[in-house]
């Protein structure tokens, strides 16, 4: 079966899931979480895309990435994926695919859909049940988004810069759209991005005699 084709280019962004080979488990010390970030701030700064935002879980990452330049997706992504998993390999002594065949990603066109994507990516590990408060879980860039904490490197997205003015009560405003969202509005929000991800197929070609 040959790949789902993507839309790819210039200052495009991007929301990104990549999981860990048959779904298992592979972030579990602080080690990893931490050499995931740096690997990602290295080719951040090798390749020139934008950060805007990330969440690793236990077996999967998500992140939201614009290329402005010529890095696209592609080589983002494989530059990401190819790296960890040789340093992974290497600090744990194994061998073999830390990740699944290929990524997914949507292209994120609206304000709407960027603000409802980050707020899936924060609450991620409140609904996998890890901590009660996105605030307690240090691999994701709410407290950036939220609180100002600049331990990971993220660029804001102009749709959170659009919220106000003021840096304060732009984390204000964030703060409650995260945390104030109702269980039917989350379940129809997780539909939506989870759709949004699937991968497209071409319509086919008719054949020719």
């Amino acid at each position: 079966m040959g790949r789902y084709p993507r839309k790819l280019g210039e200052g495009l962004c991007y929301h990104v899931r990549v999981q860990c080979n048959n779904k298992d488990f592979r972030f579990q010390t602080k080690d990893d979480f931490d050499r995931y970030l740096f690997i990602v701030d290295q080719c951040r700064q090798q390749l020139g895309f934008f950060l805007n935002h990330l969440v690793i879980m236990h077996s999967h990452v998500h992140l939201i990435i614009t290329t402005p330049g010529p890095a696209l997706l592609n080589h983002v992504m494989h530059g990401i994926n190819q790296k960890y998993a040789f340093d992974y390999n290497k600090r744990h002594q194994r061998h073999g695919h830390l990740w699944i065949n290929d990524y997914k990603c949507s292209v994120i066109d609206t304000d709407r859909y960027a603000l409802s994507c980050m707020r899936y990516l924060d609450r991620n590990p409140v609904r996998a049940g890890i901590v009660e408060h996105p605030k307690k879980w240090a691999w994701s860039a709410y407290n950036f988004y939220s609180h100002g904490d600049s331990k990971i490197p993220i660029d804001p997205h102009p749709s959170y810069l659009g919220l106000a003015h003021n840096e304060e009560v732009r984390r204000g405003f964030y703060r409650d759209f995260v945390i104030n969202l109702l269980p039917s509005d989350e379940a129809r929000e997780q539909a939506t991005i989870r759709h949004m991800l699937q991968p497209k197929r071409l319509p086919k070609k008719p054949k020719t005699i």
